[in-house]
């Protein structure tokens, strides 16, 4: 700190440049302790006081040739050789720590302490290594004998054995039922076409077939073949009857088929069949044709032709299947 003519106060730790080389540090020291002794003992020695009138500084002259230090009363002035420095009263800041000190020598040994409390239990250690084997002691006595143990699953079979001789050849078993005498199958086909033209039946040719039959057959008939409207007109109309007789005995009642003339439409067909059980013996089978009705818008009635000659699209057939029971 400066003050107005210059002086810098010792607690700033700064000094007018003259006088800083001059201080010895040391007799600083020591003046400012007996200055401070006497400004504070001044008021009861009843000695003048050299403390500025705010009593924070005490007035020092400082010789610039020798560094000699004088206190003055704080409104005196300084010798013309001298200049006025002011130092501050009371306790300064805290210096800074100094350097530890040497270690001291080794104390000596202390008595011996009482003995600790017991500490707890520490942790079990690892399992140790496994000794070596004992000897073999000597045999204890038999035991009681254990109970039975349960039934073990069933062995593997074991290979087949060799074949035993040949057994002696049983009695004969009593005789089976008689065999069918066999099956048997004909078809008839017509040779010519049959025009008919009022009610008597009249056979169709070639649809004619003998058979042979036991007591246990049975038959099987069929019939079939083409029926043609010989009408000129549309609208004409035919009525066809078709049977079936066994040696001249009707066995398929007749059946009647209705053929109108149309554009385009002038034919149809017959179809019938029946399963019978016949007597024993030969039998001959005919399929017979008649024209049942007819009719026109004409003056003419329009008559009809059945079947028809080989390779003709219109040809009948007659079929007998015997089967033995």
């Amino acid at each position: 700190m400066v003050d107005r003519t210059g002086l810098a106060y010792w607690g700033s730790a700064r000094l007018l440049p003259s006088l800083h080389p001059m201080i010895n540090t040391r007799r600083v020291v020591i003046s400012a302790l007996i200055f401070s002794f006497f400004a504070g003992s001044s008021v009861a020695y009843g000695v003048r006081s050299f403390v500025n009138p705010d009593k924070s500084a005490i007035a020092v002259c400082v010789n610039r040739a020798n560094g000699d230090m004088r206190a003055v009363w704080s409104s005196d002035p300084c010798k013309s050789q001298e200049e006025l420095v002011t130092l501050p009263v009371g306790t300064g800041a805290a210096g800074a720590t100094g350097p530890a000190g040497l270690t001291g020598p080794t104390g000596a040994t202390g008595a011996t302490g009482p003995t600790g409390a017991t500490g707890p239990m520490g942790a079990t250690g690892p399992t140790g290594a496994t000794g070596p084997m004992g000897a073999t002691g000597a045999q204890g006595a038999t035991g009681a004998a254990g109970a039975t143990g349960a039934t073990g699953a069933a062995g593997a079979s074991g290979p087949a054995g060799a074949t035993g001789p040949a057994g002696a050849t049983g009695a004969s078993g009593p005789s089976g039922a008689a065999g069918t005498a066999g099956q048997n199958g004909v078809t008839a086909l017509s040779s010519a076409a049959l025009t008919v033209t009022g009610l008597t039946p009249t056979a169709v040719p070639g649809l004619a077939l003998t058979v042979d039959t036991l007591a246990n057959s049975v038959l099987y008939v069929s019939t079939e073949g083409a029926i043609v409207n010989n009408g000129l007109f549309a609208g004409d109309y035919v009525q066809v009857g078709i049977r079936v007789l066994m040696d001249n005995t009707v066995v398929v009642a007749e059946r009647t088929y209705d053929v109108e003339l149309g554009s385009f439409a002038y034919k149809s067909s017959w179809n019938l069949s029946l399963t019978f059980t016949p007597p024993a013996g030969q039998h001959t089978f005919v399929v017979q044709g008649s024209l049942r009705d007819s009719g026109t818008l004409h003056t003419s009635r329009p008559d009809a032709t059945l079947a028809g000659t080989s390779g003709s699209m219109m040809r009948g057939t007659l079929s007998v299947l015997t089967l033995n029971k």
